[in-house]
């Protein structure tokens, strides 16, 4: 796998894409969030010994039963200790429950922990329902949109500071040469041309829309140089599965399918167990969300799984790829990552 300017692992990936995971800590059936962190916290350390370039984790919050990552920063600086090698960063913050100047100096200062290794990735979402959302913005006093947050905090990133500005004279600290690589993450043209207008490098979500390339050419059409990069760059964030057994793939599919449509119809269900999502009869209302993961979930064999995803990576013109497998159980999940790197070298 070529690296780039990303620095050298301590086993190189020999695909022609830079390969990365995204990690949202899910909770399996039978367990809970204190096993869904150290299966994280494993993985991560696996992930650089395999090659992998980049490891995101992911922010939800007030999802109990499903996704513990409800705080990436601190689990960057946990496993900023524990590598040597492969990049670390959120996918994303979800920056409107925040203050920009937080969030900067909360990344400057892991760049000071881990030198060239840090990515902050920009949500626009909120990750949460609308009671945990009131919660989480109960401590902002100013509120505005979105975009206007968001060129508030690349100017304290960039330390560029103006009498227009909303804290003219205020500077993120600590005070350091170097930013964080910085995307916005999104799964709309909107979302696109934004990053394309500012100079960022855009993660596109195919595991939640789809394959909509018309969306990553928007980010294109709409990229302009800026001091974060002088090249648009297409991250491709896919849902994916590597197994050479067609049961464990049919498990894979069978139980995202109706995790996913379950957390679009209810807020925070239980996960399903494998048994359950074997024989369960979908409901009318299940069946168009579970249609619509099938289509967009890769679950492959290691001899076809790398011509599967560099197809959907040429469609979107992507520079780079990145898996996030949310599986019946950390054990699989650990697995495909393992023979999805085996395929890739």
């Amino acid at each position: 796998m070529a690296r780039r300017e990303y620095g050298k692992s301590r086993r190189e990936l020999n695909g022609s894409l830079p390969l990365g995971i995204l990690d949202q800590s899910p909770v399996f059936a039978h367990s809970g969030a204190e096993e869904a962190i150290a299966a994280t916290i494993a993985l991560v350390r696996e992930a650089e010994q395999l090659g992998y370039a980049r490891y995101w984790f992911a922010e939800h919050h007030g999802k109990e039963h499903n996704n513990t990552s409800a705080a990436p920063e601190l689990l960057i600086a946990r496993m900023s200790g524990e590598t040597q090698h492969i990049r670390l960063g959120s996918g994303g913050v979800l920056l409107t429950h925040y203050s920009a100047l937080k969030v900067a100096e909360s990344f400057r200062m892991l760049e000071t922990m881990a030198p060239g290794r840090i990515d902050l990735g920009i949500g626009r979402g909120t990750g949460s329902n609308d009671e945990t959302e009131v919660a989480l913005r109960s401590g902002i006093v100013r509120e505005g949109a979105f975009d206007e947050r968001l060129v508030e905090l690349l100017s304290f990133l960039e330390k560029r500071t103006s009498a227009a500005a909303p804290f003219p004279g205020v500077t993120a600290t600590p005070a350091i040469s170097r930013i964080p690589q910085t995307w916005l993450l999104g799964s709309t043209a909107h979302g696109a041309r934004l990053a394309g207008a500012l100079g960022l490098s855009f993660a596109y979500a195919h595991f939640i829309n789809g394959d909509a390339p018309e969306v990553t050419a928007a980010y294109r059409a709409a990229y302009r140089p800026s001091t974060h990069s002088q090249h648009p760059r297409v991250l491709l964030t896919l849902a994916a599965f590597c197994s050479s057994d067609a049961a464990e793939r049919s498990d894979y599919l069978a139980t995202l399918a109706l995790r996913r449509a379950r957390m679009r119809l209810e807020h925070d269900p239980l996960p399903p167990t494998r048994e359950e999502a074997r024989t369960h009869v979908p409901t009318a209302e299940e069946r168009e969300h579970i249609e619509k993961t099938l289509r967009l979930a890769v679950a492959a064999d290691p001899a076809a799984i790398q011509e599967q995803l560099q197809a959907l990576a040429a469609r979107h013109t992507a520079d780079e790829l990145m898996i996030v497998s949310v599986t019946p159980d950390a054990a699989s999940r650990r697995k495909s990552y393992e023979s999805l790197a085996a395929a890739w070298s």
